[in-house]
């Protein structure tokens, strides 16, 4: 069985409840005080640290232990845990569309993930950032296995420069959308830096430690800033570039992992399954959250926003619950019947990995 860690949970729900909390906003309509909250969308950049991180340390401890990255494995659970749920999804909205257009045109770039690089998206709009998971699954495996025997200062940079190299693409324009791969993945390399510091440079991986915990305070209130300065006429702060949002998660997922709470009621039995329920079902509840924000727009448009962005979750919770017990978890339990897919001796980690 799989240990947990609540904090990483925490963090993995309150991401996917920013995202919901945003696109309700779009959903809902214009509406002055509710506006700000739109800046919930960069909920994704810390799915994408979290993602970055856990595949990190997966990939860094099989190194440590097997001196070496079966990719064939690797990609094999990943798509196991990923694509059947997506293509559900994926196939429920071209069923729907197919029925109700008299003019559709079958999306391929879908089934192969490089629809993030054709914009505008015609449906299934969130599928960008999927996109960008599944590319960035392709390309992080047999990079650290190629680079494996290079000095770790060398890695270091190489990962560091991988970092900045979006920064580099979006400062020269090198680019068709914004969210684009090669100009979106700041947060997935920054996860991977993090796992990649701790399993090399153990007393930096300390000293930064002690260092976020002014870091976490600043980022924290830093973010709380930009939606606040939203709500004045003339605010002059801006949402963070990918690079600094990728900074400011990066030390949230640094605290998830070394926190000892002081706080109790945070670490009651009550939180901690809470957190770690949402956090499971969080990608079955990111892929279908727009079909049931646009049912709740045309059923409870003229109701208070807060109540409709309760009605709106739990009805994300009541799907994506469906999803997870007859897609994802069947598919995710079946790699372990298969010697080609099943996991090895590993030491405890977070979450559906």
């Amino acid at each position: 069985m799989v240990h947990r860690l609540p904090y990483l949970d925490y963090l993995r729900s309150i991401a996917i409840l920013m995202v919901l909390l945003s696109h309700s906003v779009l959903s809902y309509g214009p509406d002055y005080w509710i506006f700000p909250l739109q800046t919930g969308g960069v909920g994704v950049d810390l799915f994408f640290v979290l993602s970055g991180w856990l595949i990190g340390n997966q990939l860094f401890k099989e190194l440590k232990r097997n001196k070496t990255i079966d990719l064939k494995r690797f990609w094999l659970r990943r798509w196991l845990r990923t694509l059947p749920a997506y293509y559900a999804v994926l196939c429920f909205s071209i069923i729907y569309l197919n029925v109700t257009n008299e003019i559709f045109e079958f999306p391929f770039s879908y089934l192969i993930f490089i629809q993030n690089y054709q914009f505008p998206l015609s449906f299934f709009t969130i599928s960008w950032s999927l996109c960008v998971e599944e590319q960035f699954y392709l390309f992080i495996a047999p990079f650290l296995l190629f680079s494996r025997k290079l000095n770790k200062h060398i890695k270091l940079n190489l990962i560091l420069f991988l970092l900045i190299l979006p920064s580099i693409f979006r400062y020269f324009e090198l680019y068709g959308h914004h969210d684009e791969t090669h100009v979106a993945w700041d947060c997935c390399i920054m996860g991977v830096l993090l796992a990649f510091i701790k399993h090399n440079y153990e007393s930096f991986w300390d000293r930064l430690i002690k260092v976020n915990k002014v870091l976490i305070y600043v980022s924290f209130l830093g973010f709380l800033t930009v939606i606040a300065s939203k709500y004045t006429d003339n605010f002059w702060i801006q949402t963070p570039s990918r690079f600094w949002l990728a900074i400011a998660f990066g030390s949230w997922v640094l605290w998830a992992n070394t926190v000892k709470s002081k706080v109790k009621f945070i670490d009651n039995k009550v939180f901690v399954k809470l957190g770690s329920y949402i956090a499971t079902r969080s990608y079955a509840m990111y892929l279908i959250h727009p079909e049931v924000l646009a049912l709740c727009k045309q059923l409870f448009n003229h109701i208070p926003f807060p109540v409709y962005f309760i009605l709106a979750l739990l009805i994300v919770l009541a799907v994506s619950e469906m999803l997870y017990r007859l897609i994802e978890l069947p598919f995710m339990n079946a790699r372990e019947n298969f010697e080609i897919t099943r996991s090895t001796p590993r030491t405890p980690i977070n979450a559906n990995s």
